[in-house]
């Protein structure tokens, strides 16, 4: 849609035609000082419920606000020398056309019970998405298609966890601000409409999907005294997703960052755990 030349890289506003009923909106980050020759790894970058979205983890809107410099994961991914792409979810800005109608209600559970009475589930899309941006990621001559990641706060975090799941092609991931369960989000209606899939309890919970990952390398971050985490429920998962990579026999795969923050993804611990593995 158009190219932003900023300080350390190019910023490409990206349409991509995800299907018949979904255009994906999306950032693709590039560093300018990449040789014309040059492939780098890519990372898939997926944003929470930030203010702005894209726009708030790429560093494009909303800096001076709220702290969200520590927000801005892709800008700070694209200036570290990675390619990266950060896809707008349903509900956030990018994915205009529907957000006038929403006006003061909750955006997710609003366009969930749309999604849902066309037989549709909002993160059937979102992975549906995240599998698109994958492919235009890869496509990429900058981009080494075998060294693809994925990071994400919140439900970023989420979603990222749910895209590693469905796709080898993510060969590492970090999802952070994410270590609740499903059921103890039920228990107490706390849960953004566009997190789950349904019937899911009936067969396991987030530790068992995080499990799936393995062997793959994950890195999981926690803040301290994040208000949406509970210590009991983010130590128990914790142990079920060592269980699983040790099982595997590759303890060495898995990362946990407990840290003194909050609802946050420090980026600077993602970064040597993106290293060693991309």
């Amino acid at each position: 849609i158009n190219t932003v030349v900023v300080e350390n890289h190019m910023r490409h506003l990206l349409r991509i035609q995800v299907s018949e009923i979904s255009t994906l909106i999306a950032y693709l980050l590039i560093p300018r000082d990449l040789a014309s020759t040059e492939s780098r790894p890519g990372l898939i970058v997926s944003h929470g419920h930030a203010k702005y979205g894209i726009d708030s983890v790429c560093g494009v809107r909303g800096m001076e606000e709220e702290d969200n410099n520590r927000q801005a994961y892709a800008l700070e991914a694209v200036r570290d020398g990675y390619v990266v792409l950060a896809p707008a979810w349903w509900g956030w800005v990018g994915r205009d056309g529907h957000l006038d109608h929403v006006g003061n209600r909750d955006r997710c559970n609003v366009i969930q019970m749309a999604a849902s009475m066309y037989g549709i589930n909002i993160l059937d899309l979102h992975i549906q998405d995240g599998q698109a941006a994958i492919d235009v990621l890869a496509s990429r001559p900058e981009v080494d298609d075998d060294r693809i990641g994925c990071i994400g706060n919140s439900y970023g975090g989420r979603t990222a966890m749910w895209l590693a799941v469905f796709d080898q092609r993510i060969k590492v991931c970090v999802p952070a601000g994410c270590m609740n369960t499903f059921r103890e989000r039920s228990l107490k209606l706390s849960s953004c409409g566009i997190q789950y899939l349904p019937g899911l309890l009936q067969y396991g919970d987030v530790p068992e999907i995080f499990s799936l990952i393995a062997p793959r390398p994950m890195q999981l971050q926690a803040g301290r005294h994040d208000p949406l985490i509970t210590p009991v429920d983010r130590d128990a998962m914790l142990k079920i997703v060592q269980c699983a990579y040790r099982l595997l026999d590759v303890e060495s795969n898995l990362d946990y960052v407990l840290h003194p923050d909050g609802h946050l993804l420090l980026w600077e611990k993602a970064a040597s755990f993106l290293k060693m593995h991309l």
